[in-house]
């Protein structure tokens, strides 16, 4: 019942069927979680620096 796949790291797929993994995921947010995360990171700073003087 195990799945040969479920076992290699993405570094292991040849080229051709990582691609085909990654279009399979069905999920492509392009870039805006890594920007919303950068923009909560810096809120947060600053509400830290802003109440802890």
């Amino acid at each position: 019942m195990s799945d040969p796949n479920l076992t290699h790291q993405d570094e292991d797929l040849p080229a051709a069927e990582y691609g085909e993994e990654e279009r399979s995921d069905h999920h492509d947010f392009g870039n805006w979680p890594e920007l919303l995360g950068v923009i909560l990171t810096a809120i947060v700073c600053w509400l830290i620096f802003a109440f802890t003087g």
